[in-house]
């Protein structure tokens, strides 16, 4: 995601040496960034083989951003709803594994996809959807967040859309993550029956200000969204989606701009109902519809 972000707008990040060492000692050998592999197994049926989509890198964070983009539109084309940051949060989870035998799985319908791999697996499943806990090594933040934030933004960000997010062990060693939402409960809150024209009681289409946070106003589409917000907002924008949540004070550091431009940006993009207020802070956070947004900037 740091590559990703850098890549869009600009933002230089200075890193050094991107080596994995298995050892402290300097005189010890150590070992590269080798060449790994993904595998992405597409069904169009259960009943028939999948098609095979391998992507090959020994840029760790090149392989993980072209993995996600690549698992999200194979999936989407299926007609998935998975948000692009659960997806994404789940492949980088491989570094973890060092990507040893990953494979990811897009079932027919596209709306439920399987992550696996046969590194170390997660001991303690329950500690890992809690913020802070990590296994993330130096080296690995160089490529990752590495703050114990994803997985918990994984359960947040499926969970406003009705689905769930499962850790279980791989059948010898590693593990496998199950994202998954069901067609029958894709945006309930876009749903508005009708009554018979003349009919007493008949429900009004609800306003603006009525609507929940993160439901989709039909009148403004995710392209007018893009072409309306500026260039700064946007970055705004991808910095909450980055952290998990942030307030004026971290985008106005990310961004050196003053607290009260970005205080303003902030309040556009919640106004659009891509942001939420989290406290009393002023910290915000993505919504289900600023979930579903990000591919547009990201993709």
């Amino acid at each position: 995601m740091i590559r990703l972000f850098s890549r869009l707008f600009g933002k230089r990040i200075e890193t050094h040496d991107r080596h994995f060492s298995t050892c402290s000692n300097p005189h010890e050998s150590s070992w590269r960034e080798q060449e790994r592999g993904v595998r992405i197994a597409v069904y169009d049926s259960l009943s028939t083989l999948p098609r095979i989509v391998d992507i090959r890198s020994s840029d760790y964070a090149e392989l993980l951003n072209e993995v996600s983009s690549k698992t999200y539109a194979l999936a989407h084309d299926k007609g998935s709803t998975l948000p692009y940051i659960a997806i994404k949060e789940v492949v980088e989870n491989l570094l973890h594994a060092d990507i040893q035998e990953a494979v990811i799985t897009i079932l027919p319908d596209g709306n439920t996809i399987r992550v696996s791999d046969q590194g170390p697996g997660i001991p303690d499943k329950e500690k890992a959807f809690l913020p802070g806990f990590t296994t993330a090594s130096s080296k690995m933040k160089e490529i990752v967040r590495g703050v114990g934030s994803g997985l918990p933004i994984v359960k947040d960000s499926m969970r406003s859309i009705g689905g769930t997010i499962l850790i279980e062990d791989n059948l010898k060693q590693g593990c496998v993550i199950t994202l998954s939402c069901s067609k029958e409960g894709k945006e309930p809150a876009r749903v508005v029956k009708e009554k018979p024209a003349g009919a007493s009681g008949t429900p009004s289409q609800p306003s603006t200000a009525q609507r929940a946070p993160g439901v989709i106003d039909n009148s403004e589409t995710y392209e007018k969204l893009h072409n309306i917000l500026s260039h700064r907002q946007k970055k705004v924008f991808m910095i909450l989606a980055e952290e998990g949540e942030g307030g004026p004070s971290l985008v106005a550091k990310e961004l050196s701009i003053s607290l009260s431009t970005a205080y303003r940006d902030l309040v556009v993009l919640e106004n659009h109902g891509l942001i939420q207020t989290v406290d009393s802070s002023g910290k915000r956070k993505l919504t289900s519809k600023g979930i579903a947004f990000l591919p547009y900037i990201a993709g």
